[in-house]
């Protein structure tokens, strides 16, 4: 069933792994000590190692290497194109190593782009990973639950958690819209094919109907929260009681513990 639905971003995959039973506080707070951590280090090889095992632990969720593979695409080609923004318009100070069509590659030109393309994988792998093992609903009571101490200081919690699992429920939403205009642009004689240009100019017959629907979907769902009595301001209280139990200690600490020697070890 789920070996031949397109792995997206804010899709939940309601498999019985390890991960997707765990709580999702225990995934979400060594996911911002990595990225924390990302922030403050330059070295390749702790974005490699992490990929790597960001990707092991996706495959070990229940999802087939078939369709990591199929799926994962998108990501390279948004990684080819931010390799070869920095590759050719950074380090231009630096020593060239060779040219290409004209624009001399350089070593420091090189070295961003690898920088960069890793750090853009490693933070898109880790939302596919999140979001495929908790639901939206749980990552954002997770969220409100790990920020509700800020209340005290008059910020709506509750709103942004609110937001998070609207705005993670609208991404599949939003994709099926999209495939959808598009089979029926299709049937109208649109041909999406051809030359580059040609196909992002042809791509305004779907983006503009899409972010008509999202626009008219937003407001139907305000009016359907406003019916059902929801106001801003209140404080909230959970469908669900979760547990944070030996297991996600354990997943915490060790998941915590590991990322922070690999940052010693690799830092420079």
């Amino acid at each position: 069933m789920f070996e031949s639905a397109p792995l997206l971003l804010g899709q939940y995959r309601p498999l019985d792994s390890y991960l997707h039973r765990l709580d999702a506080r225990a995934k979400l707070l060594p996911v911002l000590l990595v990225m924390v951590l990302a922030l403050l280090t330059g070295a390749v090889l702790f974005y490699a190692i992490l990929i790597v095992a960001l990707f092991a632990a996706l495959l070990w969720s229940g999802v087939g290497w078939q369709a990591v593979v199929r799926n994962v695409r998108p990501l390279v080609i948004l990684v080819a194109i931010t390799f070869l923004y920095h590759i050719i318009f950074t380090g231009r100070d630096s020593a060239p190593l060779f040219t290409v069509f004209g624009f001399a590659i350089t070593t420091q030109g090189v070295a961003s782009a690898a920088f960069f393309s890793l750090r853009l994988m490693l933070f898109v792998t880790i939302a596919f990973l999140v979001t495929l093992t908790s639901s939206p609903s749980d990552l954002a009571e997770s969220l409100t639950k790990m920020l509700r101490p800020l209340e005290r200081l008059r910020l709506p919690i509750s709103e942004w958690g609110l937001i998070l699992f609207i705005a993670i429920r609208f991404i599949p939403v939003l994709y099926d819209e999209f495939a959808t205009i598009r089979s029926a642009q299709m049937i109208r004689g649109v041909d999406f094919s051809g030359r580059l240009l040609d196909r992002v100019r042809k791509t305004t017959a779907i983006i503009v109907p899409v972010l008509m629907s999202a626009v008219s979907r937003a407001d139907d769902l305000a009016i359907a929260m406003e019916a059902r009595g929801y106001r801003s301001g209140q404080r909230r209280t959970f469908y669900s009681r979760s547990r944070f139990d030996i297991r996600a200690w354990t997943f915490l600490c060790g998941s915590s513990l590991a990322v922070i020697a690999l940052f010693t070890l690799t830092y420079r």
